[in-house]
Formats: structure tokens, C-alpha cells, sequence
């Protein structure tokens, strides 16, 4: 009994500090101190693709592709991750092309304080990647383009994402 209950509070300490080991903190702000610190984040990298955009444009510029990601793609994100948790700045960006081969973009820019997050599915003609929600049973689809800023991204096997949000509870990464 003495030996499972060891096992089990051992089993505890290690989920928890692997789950904290994987967060890459940028700043823990108030809403307020948040709030200035996005009036002062300064010049974006985003949104600075041409609306013509192809797959060949997204593999010269250093984009990641959602389907086809190679090696290098997994070795830029976990670069990304480690500038984060470093405190260092550092720009990626992601491209998914829909059947029609429009560009959907997600962009995430970290200025050494500030995750700014920036989804754009503008380009797409089929509009099947655009973000809602549910209200009454119904999908209500939100605005092309979503911005935000986040103070967290979290890593781990199930799933990655930015929170401690300006305006969303998380963000997708």
C-alpha cells in the first residue's frame, strides 16, 4: 500500500513539473499593464503577403505548410517555442492552401513580451476555413481575419496553444 501511494505522488510530481517545463511564458501582465504593452508593441511582421500568394511564394519566404510540413518546418517551430521561452524575439508564420489553392495564414509574432496572434482567411474563395462559434445550436461565422495578443503558449503531446489572452481564453498554436 505504502509502495503504490509513493508511486502515485511520484507519478503526480512528474505529470506536473513536465506539464510546467513545457510552458513558454512571455510576461504575466494585468489587463490594464496588458493593455499598454499592446499600444507599445511595435512594428508587426504580419500581414505583408501579396493577395496573390502561392505555394511556391510560401516555401520561399520560410513559411511552414500545414500539409507537407518536412524536418526543417518541425526544427523552425521548436525554435520559435524556445526564443519564447527565451525571451527572445522571433516571427513565424503557417500557410494551409484550400482545394481552390487560396492561402489561409496564421502569423505569430513575439516581441520578447507579446505573442500577437493573427489569423487570416481572407483570401479564401471557398470560405470553409473561416473561425466562428456555436450560438443556439447554430455556427455563426466570425471575421476573416483575427488578431490578439498572448502571454503563454503551452506545449504538450495532447495539444499547443496561447493563452492569457487579450480578448480570447486561447488561441491555437
Amino acid at each position: 500500500m505504502y509502495k503504490s501511494i509513493v508511486t502515485f505522488m511520484l507519478l503526480i510530481f512528474l505529470g506536473f513539473s513536465f506539464n510546467h517545463f513545457m510552458v513558454a511564458e512571455a510576461s504575466v501582465f494585468t489587463k490594464e499593464m496588458l493593455k499598454k504593452e499592446i499600444e507599445n508593441y511595435g512594428e508587426k511582421a504580419t500581414n505583408k503577403i501579396p493577395a496573390s500568394y502561392s505555394k511556391e511564394d510560401a516555401l520561399k519566404n520560410g513559411d511552414i505548410l500545414i500539409i507537407g510540413r518536412t524536418t526543417n518546418h518541425n526544427e523552425r517551430i521548436q525554435k520559435f517555442i524556445n526564443n519564447v521561452k527565451n525571451k527572445k524575439p522571433d516571427f513565424i508564420r503557417f500557410v494551409e492552401f484550400t482545394s481552390k489553392g487560396d492561402p489561409v495564414i496564421t502569423e505569430y509574432q513575439y516581441n520578447g513580451k507579446l505573442i500577437y496572434y493573427r489569423f487570416d482567411s481572407s483570401r479564401d474563395r471557398t470560405d470553409r476555413y473561416r473561425k466562428g462559434t456555436f450560438a443556439m445550436s447554430k455556427f455563426v461565422t466570425g471575421p476573416k481575419v483575427l488578431e490578439d495578443y498572448c502571454q503563454k503558449l503551452v506545449v504538450n503531446s495532447n495539444s499547443s496553444y496561447l493563452t492569457n489572452c487579450y480578448h480570447f481564453d486561447k488561441v491555437e498554436f
